[in-house]
């Protein structure tokens, strides 16, 4: 079990790929689960109970990522219940609403840049923040941070998002020299991933298009992507940090 005796916080773990992975840490021995949600308690209960099916102990954490106050106060039940934090993955993000993914890039709405900003980029940051002095209290820590390809290749198709993820790994490879050695710092990027968020928002003929430009012919499953997760998170990582790792079946190509 690769990752035994942890604790890990997962924000937006209550749908998607942030559901996945918190089972798949919890399959990896895991002692501690802290499970940020921010407004579904139906299916935060749900993914409790699978956790506890599994053997690992849980928290439930209700928390705005875009406000440091609750987010310190998160970090800080999760080392009072749980003695430590030892990795933090931030799949938090504002969701993907039609007007700001279709919107002109050149007409984009202050709404539309902030929105995303404070999510995706502040709540990243305010969790790095809180939890630092208690990892390097420590002397270890793993922290997963979730961008996207537009994140790394840049799209203007919904612009806002792709500025607030690119600005997600300017932040890790800022700090990774900053939090080392003890601590590492790292990026997912997925890429078209079949949740039920990615999908609503395209049609049928835009899903096919989509395939055809990644070589390995398919969206990715949410199980890959909780696989990079794992891997950052585990010991397996131990000589890598600020570093994007994208998971999209070879679209962009790096």
């Amino acid at each position: 079990m690769k990752l035994k005796g942890k604790v890990a916080l997962i924000t937006g773990s209550t749908s998607g790929l942030g559901y996945v992975t918190a089972l798949k840490f919890a399959e990896e021995g895991a002692k501690g689960l802290a499970l940020q949600y921010s407004s579904s308690v139906d299916k935060a209960s749900k993914l409790i109970r699978e956790i506890k099916s599994i053997g690992s102990n849980t928290l439930l954490v209700r928390a705005d990522v875009s406000k440091y106050n609750e987010v310190k106060s998160m970090i800080d039940s999760i080392v009072k219940k749980f003695g430590r934090i030892d990795i933090i993955v931030t799949y938090a993000g504002f969701p993907a609403k039609k007007e700001y993914w279709n919107a002109d890039p050149l007409q984009l709405t202050d709404e539309m840049l902030d929105d995303p900003w404070n999510i995706d980029l502040k709540g990243s940051y305010y969790c790095i923040k809180a939890a630092v002095p208690y990892m390097r209290k420590q002397k270890n820590g793993k922290i997963i941070l979730v961008s996207s390809t537009p994140g790394v290749s840049g799209d203007h198709i919904g612009l806002g998002f792709t500025l607030a993820k690119t600005a997600v790994r300017a932040l890790v490879r800022s700090l990774a020299p900053v939090l080392a050695p003890s601590i590492l710092i790292n990026v997912i990027a997925p890429g078209s991933i079949a949740t039920e968020a990615n999908l609503k928002n395209y049609t049928s003929g835009q899903k096919r298009e989509m395939i055809k430009s990644i070589p390995l012919g398919r969206f990715g499953k949410p199980e890959e992507v909780a696989n990079a997760a794992l891997f950052l998170a585990s010991d397996d990582s131990s000589y890598i940090t600020g570093q994007t790792i994208v998971v999209d079946g070879g679209e962009i190509r790096l």
